[in-house]
């Protein structure tokens, strides 16, 4: 992630905004960003792209010029509008919709890999609200929370009743750097077969396509995805070297 001035496209207007409000209060205080609310699911954006722009990788397609070309709020249009050093796409998985795409989003992620070109994308299993799906940390029963497709349209409800971090505007950066010590090592879990924080190394391999593919075989095999929040990863990927450095060095500061 940049200095310069970044672009947040993301699925609601609430949770996702209140999560990134929250994060550059207590991490990115001195730095810009933009949020573009897309107000509809990944499968309806998926949607447009398997009929309208059906070569949409080999056409590099501008997922800017895309949404303001959808776009009827002019508000939202000027966001669009502007030039950003890096552009990060957040969604929800949804493995309940009425009209999935499954394969294009596949697509999708493949192509949205890279901030600074195409723009960044992460799926939320099953939603956005997985990074609070905690109950008070260390949380070690994480490693096993999934959810069944047939209870994924009642989640959001879920996670009210379940978590102990239900208010983000309260998280500090201990909270903030221990929720995305127990995702890594979900995702740990889900990709390499043990419940355990990666080292720097491991995750610097890391494929979103592969936690996919894997949610996707659960999804089909099973019936359940695995509860796991990509987004914040972002605290991760923004200097991996000083954060595995924290992590390890300060580890008594965290609840983990």
């Amino acid at each position: 992630m940049s200095n310069s001035s970044v672009l947040f496209i993301v699925e609601g207007p609430n949770d996702e905004v209140r999560f990134l409000e929250q994060l550059y209060n207590v991490f990115f205080r001195d730095q810009h960003y933009e949020v573009y609310t897309y107000c509809t699911t990944i499968h309806t954006l998926s949607q447009v792209l398997f009929n309208d722009y059906p070569d949409f990788e080999e056409d590099e397609i501008d997922i800017q010029l895309l949404l303001k070309s959808l776009e009827k709020d002019e508000a939202k249009i000027s966001i669009l509008s502007k030039r950003y050093r890096d552009v990060f796409l957040i969604f929800d998985f949804d493995p309940h919709h009425d009209n999935p795409h499954f394969d294009t989003v596949c697509r999708m992620l493949r192509f949205f890999d890279d901030s600074t070109n195409h723009g960044r994308m992460y799926i939320n299993y099953p939603m956005m609200q997985s990074y609070k799906h905690l109950r008070k940390m260390p949380d070690d029963s994480f490693s096993e929370r999934i959810t069944y497709i047939s209870e994924a349209s009642k989640y959001k409800a879920t996670v009210a009743k379940e978590s102990d971090y239900s208010d983000v505007s309260k998280y500090t950066y201990a909270v903030f750097v221990s929720i995305a010590v127990h995702q890594l090592r979900k995702i740990n879990r889900i990709l390499e077969g043990e419940y355990q924080t990666p080292s720097k190394e491991i995750f610097l391999t890391w494929n979103w396509i592969d936690l996919y593919n894997e949610q996707m075989s659960r999804m089909e095999q099973d019936g359940f995805v695995y509860v796991v929040n990509t987004c914040i990863s972002l605290l991760v990927e923004y200097n991996p070297s000083r954060f595995f450095d924290v992590i390890q060095k300060k580890k008594n500061e965290f609840d983990i």
